[in-house]
């Protein structure tokens, strides 16, 4: 870690793409690009107004935590990466964080307290920077890990594994887990149409099925620890596997958007085996004014004929108990669900573009009985 003198920490005044312009001003802003928020190796964050008529003595030597962002994955995969190394190495020191824009201590999501609390920090010593700050010792590690083709080092799994120890998880064992995102269906996030059907198929084959946005933290990181096959329908949980080391099993990743590879190079250091599957056969999704789609929000079809032979390859026979045309029923429901709320007029969309893009991508997925459910032009 690089100590600081008399250094500006500055609260947030930008956030683009999960990008805070904020936090501490280095001295040698080109020359701490090691110590700035990288993705893929390469600094994204612009420099921070260091507003020096502004600053308030702050005089306790501190560490910095990082930019608490609202997202799961974003802050477990990059903006919390600093923590447990800080807590390693100035366990008694208070750490500063940054919030987004316009939020106060009250809006920090609940999560940011769980991970907290799992890295061995505790509340107490949490700063949140709401006006701009001169510390007069900052510690600052670089970034453990990034949002992509980083690989993790070895030494930050060590302090993992130590700190997994530590905790004292009792790893929930199990052969099969399975990670849904089928509660998006009710909001029309990302997912997999029809996927309720799936978890209660897998579940007849006793596969254990966990959704993560329905337990406590360490809850959810017993069962990463324990599972043989760790199998996740592709999104933001597969970050909570970053908060542990290593582990002899397998990940194996349903791609909901065809050819992401979500947490690989973070991943496959701390697993025996990494898989993806393809297992969709495409996404419909809306515009934004700009005419780029809202790909977050797509909704996936399953190619159902790929889907069993994955789980059959991973000697799960879930053709056993499959009922296509109960399962097609499932999908058209959640169909329709997305097309509701994708397209109700609130929506910060394109809706005229959004539907010829939407009614175009129905029918080359096999879905014309569906387009005529797409909301009419004026």
């Amino acid at each position: 870690m690089t100590c600081f003198r008399e250094i500006p920490v500055v609260p947030v005044t930008e956030a683009v793409n999960m990008v805070m312009r904020g936090g501490p001003a280095w001295p040698d802003w080109r020359g701490a690009a090691a110590l700035r928020h990288n993705r893929s190796g390469q600094p994204v964050d612009r420099f921070p107004p260091a507003l020096p008529d502004q600053q308030v003595p702050f005089d306790t030597p501190a560490t910095w935590g990082g930019h608490c962002v609202a997202h799961f994955g974003h802050f477990i995969a990059e903006h919390g990466t600093r923590i447990l190394q800080s807590r390693v190495a100035h366990g008694d020191k208070p750490m500063l964080f940054t919030l987004e824009p316009g939020r106060t201590a009250e809006d920090v999501p609940g999560f940011f307290w769980q991970i907290l609390a799992w890295y061995g920090v505790s509340a107490r010593q949490v700063r949140f920077v709401h006006q701009p700050l001169r510390v007069s010792e900052l510690w600052a590690a670089p970034m453990a890990e990034q949002w992509a083709h980083v690989p993790t080092a070895e030494g930050y799994l060590d302090l993992l594994d130590a700190n997994t120890a530590a905790r004292g998880l009792r790893p929930r064992t199990r052969d099969v887990v399975y990670v849904t995102r089928a509660a998006m269906e009710a909001t029309a996030e990302g997912h997999g149409a029809g996927e309720p059907y799936l978890n209660r198929a897998l579940e007849q084959l006793g596969v254990t099925v966990i959704r993560p946005e329905a337990m406590p933290l360490e809850e959810q990181l017993a069962h990463y620890q324990g599972a043989k096959l760790l199998i996740f329908a592709e999104g933001s949980a597969m970050h909570g596997r970053q908060l542990l080391g290593r582990a002899d099993q397998t990940v194996v990743v349903l791609n909901r958007r065809p050819g992401m590879r979500i947490g690989l190079a973070a991943l496959q250091p701390r697993v025996s085996r990494m898989l993806y599957a393809e297992a969709t056969r495409g996404t419909a999704s809306v515009l934004w004014p700009n005419g780029n789609p809202w790909i977050v929000r797509a909704i996936s079809i399953y190619d159902t004929e790929v889907l069993l032979g994955v789980f059959e390859a991973l000697g799960i026979p879930l053709s056993q108990v499959w009922d296509e045309a109960a399962y097609l029923a499932a999908r058209d429901t959640a169909i329709r669900t997305w097309i509701r709320i994708r397209f109700d007029p609130a929506q910060p969309i394109d809706h005229a573009a959004s539907r010829r893009r939407v009614a175009e991508e129905f029918r080359a997925l096999g879905l014309d009985h569906l387009v005529a459910e797409l909301p009419q032009e004026g």
